[in-house]
């Protein structure tokens, strides 16, 4: 008969301490063996921890070099060179087979096979290119993605064996990247782009490429684990990062949702290469100025390391309580970040907290031009001025990321002052007129991954609108209605998937909130305070943040978990009419201008938590 704690119980496991809330999480970097041939640029990299390939590389002289070397998880051996010397190349595969394509100097289209002895020529890539991504398990089942060619390219091709063909473009060109996956299941992680650098990370899944969480630090010619099987467990590590200017020792473990730091390098390096079959073991190599120095990454075994994952029970025996391992949001405090080089108000946000988007908004009324322009981009430490939007204005609805967004609506403070239906959208440099929206508007709430892929919803046409309008990249298309018609609301996520949240119908401020499926909106918890010119964003429908806001000027936070908001740590400032972003989780958003109570804000605050073990008590 079957025990009914094996139908409706389940297991709590008994622990002396708090347990880490990931294997990675215990994971420490180590010296391995060193390189026959101290070396830098060496992307074309293969294999796991304990069976690694290197093939080219930079090394002071001559420069580019054919040298190859085999790793057995304690030393290297040099083995057949390649036949084309070469750095900054794409490698896949095993030390026993393996691909290597592109790489410099200049640009190129090679590719090469090993077959455990020598390197043959094989079919060239279709567009030349170095310092790109690479991802694949196999020598005949391979991923060229993005790079220079010496311009920044999106082009990505696939290789089966023999020949190369051109499939579905990145979002975002840029090189210095790395990747990670297989030829259905990839990921293209940071790199540099114009501005210097990026945290974006893209997803694919055998047919498209879709924007995923982002890294926590912004960086470029970083290294990655290979991850032989999917991209749901992978480590990246090193690179460079722009400001202040320096080299990297950061590592950040990628769980299939959102990237965690763990342990960092032993030592900063960049443009380096890197192998791993997952996000619990990972061999790091080659740096500038030139290293032969190797790092091992290794977790605690998966039979000893008893792990919690959010969400789960466990007893801890020495201090006789039991937990749960959960996202420590109670724990999480807001800090100060660089100011902005132009404080203003009414002015949306996209990105992350590390790769923010500042776009536009207004000044007080003795200023003329009171409409304003400028975007910034914030990198985690300081904002830089970029490209400004063609029209001047503020309370727009947008959506995207730092690189690749799309700007909807707005109020126009200049003559003839009055609601706008202009669209633009914005490639990482610049930004272009579009086709317009469909309801002219003010302060409507925006979503959305990228400059093809949009949301705007609600807004002020005097009083309120509840029309929501999605984006194509060509055009706007009008689609279900909000519950509560409103303006100056909170919101973010995806086209698809979706929150809105406060606003205000005149004469009423709400504390409304509803969720987006792709369809329809639906109604779920309220705020705990009502509140319009507020800001936040959205990761998913279970974890999204609202800050600050009017009456008059607030510094409340709460969280969203999907069911109820939580009020957490407020704003060290109180004010209204900020921007805000958190695309990726709600756990590491920022806020930045606004109204305070003295004028015009120009300063930033990040909000970051950690998960944490939290005791469960009964009454």
């Amino acid at each position: 008969m079957a025990k009914y704690s094996d139908i409706k119980g389940f297991t709590v496991q008994t622990l002396s301490t708090d347990p880490a809330a990931s294997r990675a999480a215990t994971g420490t970097w180590a010296s391995g063996g060193t390189m026959n041939t101290s070396r830098f640029g060496v992307d074309a990299g293969a294999g796991i921890q304990t069976a690694a390939m290197i093939g080219g590389g930079y090394i002071p002289s001559p420069g580019v070099t054919a040298n190859s070397e085999q790793y057995d998880g304690s030393s290297w051996t040099e083995v057949a060179n390649l036949n084309t010397a070469r750095a900054y190349s794409g490698g896949a595969g095993t030390p026993s087979a393996m691909v290597t394509f592109g790489g410099n100097s200049s640009p190129k289209a090679y590719t090469e096979l090993w077959n455990g002895s020598s390197w043959t020529e094989s079919g060239d890539l279709n567009t030349a290119r170095q310092s790109m991504a690479a991802a694949g398990a196999t020598s005949t089942a391979a991923l060229a993605i993005a790079g220079a060619e010496p311009s920044l390219t999106a082009d990505v091709e696939q290789w089966n064996g023999s020949s190369w063909t051109e499939i579905a473009n990145v979002s975002t060109a840029r090189y210095y990247t790395t990747g990670s996956g297989i030829i259905t299941d990839a990921l293209i992680i940071a790199g540099s782009t114009p501005p210097p650098s990026t945290a974006a990370v893209e997803k694919w899944n055998g047919s498209s490429w879709t924007e995923v969480g982002d890294l926590n630090t912004s960086r470029f010619a970083l290294a990655s684990s290979s991850n032989t099987s999917s991209t749901e467990a992978v480590l990246a590590f090193g690179g460079h990062i722009v400001s202040p200017d320096s080299d990297s020792a950061k590592c950040e473990a990628w769980d299939g949702t959102s990237w965690t730091e763990v342990n960092d390098l032993s030592s900063d390096r960049a443009y380096c290469s890197g192998a791993g079959a997952d996000s619990n073991s990972a061999l790091v190599f080659g740096d500038q100025p030139v290293s032969g120095a190797t790092e091992e990454f290794t977790t605690t075994p998966a039979d000893e390391f008893k792990q919690s994952t959010q969400g789960q029970l466990f007893f801890n025996s020495t201090a006789n309580a039991f937990k749960e391992t959960i996202i420590d949001v109670p724990g999480a405090t807001w800090s100060s970040g660089g100011n902005m080089n132009t404080g203003r108000e009414e002015l949306p946000g996209v990105g992350t907290q590390t790769a923010g988007l500042a776009i536009a908004g207004q000044l007080p009324g003795s200023f003329s031009p009171r409409s304003r322009r400028e975007t910034e981009q914030y990198n985690g430490t300081s904002w830089t001025e970029v490209g400004d939007v063609n029209n001047g204005r503020s309370l727009m609805g947008a959506g995207g990321t730092y690189t690749s967004a799309v700007i909807g609506g707005g109020y126009d403070q200049e003559s003839p002052a009055g609601k706008r239906n202009e669209a633009e959208t914005w490639d990482g440099s610049s930004w272009t007129e579009v086709s317009e929206i469909n309801t002219s508007r003010y302060g409507p709430g925006g979503a959305g991954t990228s400059n093809t892929a949009g949301l705007i919803f609600g807004g002020g046409t005097d009083p309120a609108t509840a029309v929501t309008e999605s984006w194509d990249g060509s055009s706007w298309t009008e689609v279900s209605d909000l519950n509560n018609a409103r303006r100056e609301l909170a919101g973010g996520g995806t086209q698809t998937v979706a929150m809105a949240f406060g606003g205000r119908n005149p004469p009423s401020s709400l504390a409304n909130a509803e969720t987006w499926n792709g369809s329809s909106w639906t109604e779920v918890g309220d705020l705990n305070t009502a509140r319009y010119f507020l800001a936040g964003g959205v990761a998913s429908l279970t974890d999204a943040a609202a800050f600050g806001g009017h009456s008059p000027n607030l510094a409340n936070t709460e969280t969203w978990d999907g069911t109820s908001w939580t009020e957490q740590a407020d704003l060290a400032t109180g004010r209204r009419a900020l921007g805000g972003a958190n695309q990726g989780s709600s756990q590491a958003a920022l806020a930045f201008g606004g109204f305070d109570p003295s004028d015009i804000n120009a300063s930033t605050e990040e909000f970051t938590a950690g998960l944490g073990n939290k005791t469960i008590t009964s009454s």
